[in-house]
């Protein structure tokens, strides 16, 4: 539920939101917010000038205005206040940044969910890259004296960016668990799952057994080593509908596009994935043929879907994975069990 904030009436229930641990932030799509009942939340400021965002997705671009937003989550009831959100796709700010130009996802048609909740392994989406410059890569943040006319600017602290909201909440506050049933080797019309808020802080959440793999401190990377050879941009992400990743000898005349990988059958593979506290845990996984895999149209949960990865050091273990285990990610700074976050366990 998003409210304006301090009010109890002036709320809307969305549903159909993308839990993704690969970003940071509550992103809403504006025609989901101004569909009846409509909610006109207030922009978030620099001081001065309402600030904007520009953050690039591997398969498409976020583009809107930041607001401020009284956020509570269901079945748990977690909460935050007062929580800085992008409003992605509003009409007034069509006037897109030339960072933003490749692919606007701004319907919810394009984006592909009414919103998207990032709890990634940080607090803000930036961090320290936006507080005094502005980075070359990831999120970029505008000063719009109007809409029209948004000049990208650094921020002055951490908090003027979006945050992540689970790192606002009272408690269960460091990390989050996603825990998602097996799935079969054709795949699933649908699937349910639970995500668990805090590590270690409630009976529901233990870290248990789990296997810690420390991030790096500035980025939350990890080492994948794959057929020989070391990956050092390696992430677990649920914001990935597949694993990407690069191997030659994966064929790759897909129907359905070459960024996908066709095998003639199924092919079992291994990655030995490595943290910056030296762990290392083997990872296995399948990778299907994507044309067999669509061909049910029906179907939406595939857990052997795997594609090329346009970053020559990138190794993503995207939501396939997380099929059939409890899949923990713990904030920065955060301490559970004397591990310190940004780490993935499982």
């Amino acid at each position: 539920k998003v409210c304006v904030p301090g009010s109890t009436t002036s709320c809307k229930t969305i549903d159909h939101i993308e839990v993704d641990t690969g970003s940071v932030g509550l992103r809403i799509l504006s025609s989901v917010l101004t569909t009846a009942p409509a909610i006109t939340l207030p922009p978030h400021t620099d001081g001065t000038n309402p600030l904007a965002e520009c953050l690039r997705f591997a398969d498409g671009d976020a583009w809107g205005p930041l607001a401020v937003a009284d956020i509570q989550l269901p079945v748990s009831g977690e909460s935050a206040t007062s929580v800085n959100v992008q409003v992605i796709g509003d009409p007034a700010y069509t006037a897109l940044p030339t960072d933003c130009m490749t692919n606007p996802e701004n319907t919810v048609a394009k984006f592909g969910a009414n919103g998207i909740l990032g709890v990634g392994p940080f607090a803000q989406d930036c961090g320290s890259a936006c507080v005094g410059g502005i980075p070359s890569t990831g999120a970029v943040y505008y000063s719009c004296p109007s809409p029209s006319s948004c000049a990208s600017a650094p921020l002055s602290t951490l908090l003027q960016q979006l945050q992540n909201p689970v790192s606002l909440f009272a408690t269960d506050n460091n990390g989050v668990i996603v825990e998602l049933p097996a799935v079969g080797g054709a795949g699933a019309a649908t699937v349910t799952g639970v995500l668990v808020f805090g590590i270690g802080t409630q009976s529901n959440n233990a870290l248990g057994s789990a296997t810690v793999l420390q991030g790096n401190t500035f980025s939350g990377l990890i080492t994948a080593t794959y057929k020989g050879t070391a990956y050092s941009d390696g992430f677990i992400d649920s914001g990935s509908n597949g694993n990407f990743f690069t191997d030659s000898s994966l064929p790759t005349n897909c129907t359905a596009g070459t960024q996908w990988y066709c095998p003639t059958s199924t092919v079992n593979e291994t990655v030995s994935l490595q943290g910056t506290n030296s762990t290392m845990l083997t990872a296995n996984f399948s990778v299907a043929s994507a044309d067999a895999l669509f061909a049910n149209t029906t179907y939406t949960a595939f857990s052997n879907l795997g594609g090329t990865n346009p970053d020559a050091m990138g190794f993503d273990l995207g939501l396939p994975f997380y099929y059939g285990r409890n899949i923990y990610t713990a904030i920065e700074n955060a301490s559970v069990g004397g591990n310190t976050g940004p780490f993935f366990a499982y």
